[in-house]
């Protein structure tokens, strides 16, 4: 494994209370990406009867790969750097989402979700693959976290 360099997150609190996002680049090294991606193909062949978008937390939560991915230091830090020390991991989802097959994901407030008070909680999000505009990237409506949780729609 590459020597870990802390990634600059001057300022990163400041964005994420401003836009309610961030966006921190180069986290993880390409070699744990990889391993990732190897994962993933190992738990789509096992469970070949479900569509890959529906491979969540009920699959990977005991998943001795996942724990240890989700605890790493990379990741921690950039967690610690926005809700403090006591991080508490609680849902994971995996999606497999190619271009234009499968379902959509709607626009949403991940809050929604959650039935917790105090709202302090973040959503670490990243990419295995390429995530851009034509490939249906996600997007973020700068500054929406301000005006509370919206009501939404089931479908």
């Amino acid at each position: 494994m590459s020597e870990y360099t802390f990634p600059d997150l001057k300022g990163i609190q400041e964005n994420y209370d401003r836009d309610g996002f961030v966006i921190v680049r180069d986290v993880l090294p390409t070699d744990l990406i990889r391993e990732i991606d190897r994962h993933i193909d190992w738990l789509m062949a096992r469970h070949p009867d479900l569509p890959p978008e529906s491979l969540g937390h009920w699959l990977i939560a005991d998943d001795p790969f996942w724990i240890r991915f989700l605890s790493d230091r990379r990741l921690l830090d950039v967690a610690e750097a926005l809700v403090g020390p006591d991080v508490a991991f609680f849902a994971a989802d995996y999606i497999c989402k190619p271009p234009r097959r499968g379902k959509g994901v709607l626009w949403h407030q991940d809050g929604h979700y959650w039935p917790l008070e105090p709202m302090e909680v973040i959503t670490v999000w990243f990419a295995v693959t390429d995530s851009t505009p034509s490939n249906g990237c996600v997007r973020v409506i700068p500054g929406s976290h301000r005006s509370g949780l919206h009501r939404h729609s089931p479908e």
